[in-house]
């Protein structure tokens, strides 16, 4: 295992900066923790994954903002843990499907054109104060959070993203599903096939779009301001929202508001 840790300098709540080419990202906010960490591995020793996460650089700015970027891996491919599902740096694709050349059969490498680079998964583990933001950049990570944050932006292309409670809660995703417990502010979600679903809102503005992916979203009596849900081809459903009525759309599907 490659293994590499860095903390931020000052204690207490930290903005929290992390690019994350491809992996999984996991996200616990404690109000226990003093101070903000990012622990990044691999099961790989040697080879490309194990170099980026020896490469990974962080920046630390005015004692609370912290950046951790871990390096691109051109045209890498990851195997899942799981081993019946691989990623690339450019799309996910299934069991005995091509990917660049390349033909995997229950997860393993059996024939291939070319020398593109195979590794195992990259993790990160932030653990952050209460109080805390964070903003990933990724192409293919999955984003999980535990816990309460001030402010989550996560652009992605094929990663999804999965919150407990978040005041703002930023997301803008090609084919990653958006879905939060509960959002208590500022909602600006879009996705082109991803779903979106937020269980709890009560905020005071939502913005959520998509082409074909379904939206789903249930209000409070505490929410307030506007909410604006738009589909091309998926199916809008928003709960919970009749004092505030809300904005929905959808072209080919349904869109329901009550």
């Amino acid at each position: 295992m490659v293994e590499q840790v860095f903390n931020a300098e000052s204690t207490g709540p930290a903005v929290v900066n992390l690019t994350l080419p491809l992996g999984r990202i996991t996200v616990v906010s404690d109000p226990k923790v003093e101070r903000a960490r990012v622990v990044l591995q691999t099961e790989d020793t040697t080879g490309p994954g194990a170099d980026a996460v020896r490469r990974a650089t962080s920046r630390h700015r005015f004692g609370r903002r912290m950046s951790v970027q871990v390096p691109e891996i051109p045209g890498a491919v990851m195997m899942s843990g799981t081993g019946n599902r691989v990623t690339q740096t450019v799309s996910t694709v299934g069991v005995g499907q091509v990917v660049t050349g390349l033909t995997f059969v229950g997860g393993q490498l059996v024939s291939g054109g070319s020398t593109m680079p195979t590794i195992r998964l990259i993790e990160a583990f932030v653990t952050l104060p209460a109080g805390s933001s964070l903003a990933v950049v990724t192409t293919s990570a999955d984003t999980t959070v535990y816990g309460d944050l001030a402010r989550l932006s996560v652009h992605s292309v094929s990663g999804d993203v999965t919150a407990q409670t978040v005041h703002v809660l930023e997301t803008d995703t090609t084919s990653g599903d958006i879905a939060a417990e509960t959002v208590t502010g500022e909602l600006a979600a879009r996705s082109v096939s991803g779903d979106v679903q937020v269980f709890c809102y009560q905020g005071d503005t939502a913005n959520a779009t998509t082409v074909s992916g379904n939206i789903s979203l249930s209000a409070t009596a505490q929410a307030t301001g506007f909410i604006t849900a738009n589909s091309v081809s998926g199916d809008v459903h928003v709960t919970g929202a009749g004092h505030l009525t809300p904005r929905v759309h959808s072209v080919s599907g349904y869109a329901l508001a009550r």
